[in-house]
Formats: C-alpha cells, sequence, structure tokens
C-alpha cells in the first residue's frame, strides 16, 4: 500500500504542483497568533506548532480508518504525502529565470533569485546564486519529504514539512531545525548526483566536505552538480553561461528525482 500511495502523491503533485488545494496554509494562522501569545522559548514553540496539526492529522486518520478501514488509511496517507511537498512555484520561477537570462537580461534575473544588494555585499556572482538558489529549492520540495515517508512513513513527511513551513512563517527562526533534518536527505541526494554526473570529480565531496560542518546543505548541493556537471562558474557570467547553469540544474534534479522513483519503484517489487 505505501507504494500506491507514493504513486498517487506524486502524481498529484506533478498534476497540481505547489498549488494543489492541501496547500493553502491559512489554516496555520489562527494557531500562529495564539502561540506566539505564549511567549515560549524556540524550542518548546516549535514543539507545539508543529504537534498540533500533527494530533489533528492523527484524528483525522483514525476516523478515516474506522469507516473506511485501509481505503480510509490510504486516502489519508495520500493526503499527507501530497501536503508534505512543497509549496512554491518552482518550475515557473526557473522558467521566468532562464527567459530573462536567455534575452541578456541578467539584472532582471539576478532580483529573481535574491536581492541583488545582497549579492554584492556577500561576493557572490549571479551563477552561482542561480545554482544557490535553483538547486536548494529542487531539492527541499520533494526530496527530503519522500525520504522522511520511505524512512518513518507519511506523518514525519508532514512533520518535516510542517517544521519547515514554521520557520518561512518565523522568518527564519527554527532554520537550524530544518538544516538538521535536511542533513541526510542532502547527503543521499549528493550521491545521486555524484552517480549520475561525474563521480572521480565528485568523491571527494562524499568523504570530506560532507561531512564538514561549514558547509551548509545549500552550498554543499550547488558544489556537488557544479563538480559532477562539470560547471566552470567563473566563466558563466555572461547570459549564455548563466542558462547553462540554471539548465543544468534543473537537469540534475529531473535526473536525480527520476532515479529515486524507479529506485522506489524496484524496491516495492522486489
Amino acid at each position: 500500500m505505501s507504494y500506491l500511495v507514493f504513486i498517487v502523491a506524486v502524481g498529484l503533485f506533478a498534476l497540481f504542483g505547489g498549488g494543489g488545494p492541501l496547500h493553502r496554509d491559512t489554516w496555520f494562522d489562527p494557531m500562529m497568533r495564539r502561540i506566539d501569545a505564549l511567549d515560549l522559548d524556540a524550542p518548546l514553540s516549535l514543539a507545539l506548532r508543529v504537534a498540533v496539526p500533527l494530533v489533528i492529522f492523527l484524528f483525522l486518520f483514525w476516523v478515516l480508518a474506522f469507516f473506511l478501514g485501509e481505503l480510509g488509511e490510504a486516502l489519508m496517507s495520500v493526503a499527507l504525502l501530497y501536503f508534505a511537498f512543497g509549496r512554491d512555484d518552482y518550475p515557473t520561477d526557473l522558467q521566468r529565470f532562464l527567459a530573462r537570462a536567455r534575452v541578456g537580461d541578467l539584472d532582471g534575473a539576478e532580483m529573481l533569485v535574491a536581492d541583488p544588494s545582497a549579492l554584492s555585499e556577500e561576493g557572490i556572482a549571479l551563477p552561482e546564486a542561480a545554482l544557490q538558489a535553483f538547486g536548494y529549492r529542487g531539492f527541499a520540495r520533494w526530496f527530503p519529504t519522500v525520504l522522511y515517508f520511505c524512512l518513518l512513513g507519511p506523518f514525519a513527511a508532514a512533520a518535516y514539512r510542517l517544521i519547515d513551513l514554521m520557520n518561512v512563517r518565523s522568518n527564519g527562526q527554527f532554520q537550524s531545525a530544518v538544516a538538521l533534518l535536511e542533513w541526510l536527505p542532502a547527503r543521499v541526494v549528493l550521491l545521486t548526483f555524484s552517480l549520475l554526473g561525474d563521480f572521480e570529480k565528485s568523491r571527494s565531496l562524499l568523504t570530506d566536505q560532507a561531512f564538514d560542518k561549514t558547509y551548509s546543505n545549500q552550498s554543499l548541493l550547488s558544489l556537488s552538480i557544479a563538480r559532477a556537471w562539470h560547471l566552470d562558474l567563473s566563466a558563466a557570467e555572461t547570459p549564455t553561461g548563466v542558462v547553462d547553469v540554471v539548465e543544468t540544474t534543473q537537469k540534475a534534479i529531473s535526473r536525480a528525482t527520476a532515479v529515486w522513483i524507479v529506485a522506489i519503484s524496484l524496491f516495492a517489487l522486489l
């Protein structure tokens, strides 16, 4: 049944993307305001913000299971997994970026990935900023959700997304929790990129940088794409170079997604 739940939820996400009915999260707002009013410490506040929705989901799961049996469990599992996928419209944003870069509007493209003044202060060029932005967004919307679903079930996948949503809605207050939860999925995706691309050039990432605390999940993912597909970011500041970087990022995410789906399907058949 888990495999059927996975296929149906992935199909719904492919059809509706991040704008489906279960991705309208306005029902969080009253709960967030009440928890904010309690003025709790950050760990307790996060635990409460995640626990309340999970209890609601668990109650609905029991109700559907009571009335519909295994069908009810499957329906609720599909809903939970679909809920756990990312919200942002990654494909549309990526195509908007590419459309501007292809006509040479690099300033307009830069505004789609970050604040240009912030990039200037940090000394980050557009190719690297685009690689980090689209590499991480493509990763975060799908891969951690799927990994936690496969390892621990739909409630674990929903818990990850709830923590991510609460972090976004609190302006990064719980970023350390999100980074911790994404540590393992990022390393599994790093391995996937290495196998799909140049493994010899990427191998050091698996043995050195993957366990170096100075590398964030975002920077590690972008570095793995650059090495696996031989991207020279220092020579990619022209419109053509920027387009190549983002198209390569899109290809890496798409291929890794397909590999995960195939691997899960093969595992289910064994």
